[in-house]
């Protein structure tokens, strides 16, 4: 895929930590990615083959919410957010905005479920 590079993390090895910017968007190709609450460091979801995460990247500006650590040997695609937005906007004039709106939404569905 254009734009896209595959990249390797070892069973434990910290993808990015709550707070850090949000540069990059993940997609598993295989292994399982935990994310971690950006406070307390409990384990909320677990990410495997065919998910992506990350998509705070496509948000100009956008901060990390939560840690993101390997399970075991991950392998995933990653984009960078510019490259990400580039192609969205080639494809669409309307999408990367909407994204961006869904995107926004999902942010604050996930927050809102953190705090239950």
């Amino acid at each position: 895929m254009s734009g896209f590079e595959r990249v390797q993390f070892q069973p434990g090895e910290l993808l990015f930590n709550a707070g850090d910017p949000a540069d990059k968007l993940y997609v598993v190709e295989s292994g399982t990615v935990q994310m971690l609450d950006a406070k307390t460091r409990a384990p909320f979801a677990n990410v495997g083959k065919g998910q992506s995460f990350g998509e705070a990247a496509i948000l100009p500006g956008g901060i990390r919410s939560a840690s993101a650590v390997a399970v075991d040997a991950v392998s995933c695609l990653v984009i960078s957010g510019a490259n990400l937005q580039e192609m969205l906007a080639r494809q669409s004039p309307i999408l990367l905005p909407l994204v961006e709106t869904l995107l926004l939404q999902q942010s604050m569905h996930n927050a809102l479920r953190r705090r239950s």
